[in-house]
């Protein structure tokens, strides 16, 4: 199954509120894809706008959506992950409620049970947010 047949809460550990992303919609073998609606009664705008917090976690959960699928590829159960660390945070600008946002993930290590991920947060394919995060598992991996 492609990435964008499976419905978003069966990819991820989290329920509504606090739900990230909408979609998962691309992957690749260490990179993943995923697309934001941003809804005015979303916990995390204030002000018209998404906050720096909201724009985190739409990172971290585009990269378990990514655990998620390649867990669910492979017939197995979806687990948790927790942040670990974030590194080099940089917020261009937050996107206004009703719009749309684009996450992307690119796995660059793995080290002591740690993923190591390259995030970005697009719009009209102008960077608004890029960062490092540390994702610890409970799973073994987020690379196929």
């Amino acid at each position: 199954m492609k990435p964008s047949d499976y419905e978003i809460l069966d990819l991820i550990p989290q329920r509504p509120p606090m739900i990230m992303i909408d979609k998962l919609t691309d992957t690749h073998e260490k990179s993943a894809r995923g697309s934001f609606f941003i809804n005015k009664s979303n916990p995390f705008c204030h002000n018209g706008y998404l906050s720096e917090a909201g724009l985190i976690e739409c990172i971290a959960q585009t990269a378990a959506a990514y655990a998620g699928y390649l867990q669910l590829s492979a017939k197995k159960e979806v687990t948790r992950g927790y942040i670990g660390a974030i590194k080099n945070l940089v917020i261009h600008s937050l996107p206004a409620i009703s719009t749309k946002i684009q996450s992307e993930i690119i796995v660059e290590n793995e080290l002591l049970g740690y993923s190591i991920i390259n995030g970005k947060i697009f719009q009209k394919n102008v960077v608004l947010v890029e960062c490092e995060i540390r994702i610890l598992l409970d799973a073994p991996s987020l690379e196929k």
